[in-house]
């Protein structure tokens, strides 16, 4: 699917991010900038990559200085502030 199907909003966006990439507890620290949502992950071979680039919205990912990023483009920063939210509980 690769980042095709229904729009999600940003609520649904971040919860179906947070389990693949390993739930709240495997989340350090989560920023984002203009495009990519940036997360800093406990273990990062819990990552389901294949199920993160499968979920609408999402461009691409990449692993970079230490950091699991999601493009999403111009849903980063919303997006961010979502997660934040759920793993700060």
């Amino acid at each position: 699917m690769s980042g095709a199907g229904a729009a999600l909003s940003d609520q649904e966006l971040a919860a179906a991010l947070l389990p693949l990439v390993g739930g709240a507890g495997n989340v350090a620290a989560v920023t984002a900038c203009a495009v990519r949502l940036r997360f800093v992950l406990r273990d990062a071979a819990v990552v389901d990559e294949p199920g993160v680039r499968a979920v609408p919205g999402v461009v691409m990912v990449a692993t970079q200085a230490g950091q699991f990023q999601v493009v999403l483009g111009a849903r980063a920063i919303p997006v961010s502030r979502v997660v934040r939210g759920l793993v700060d509980g």
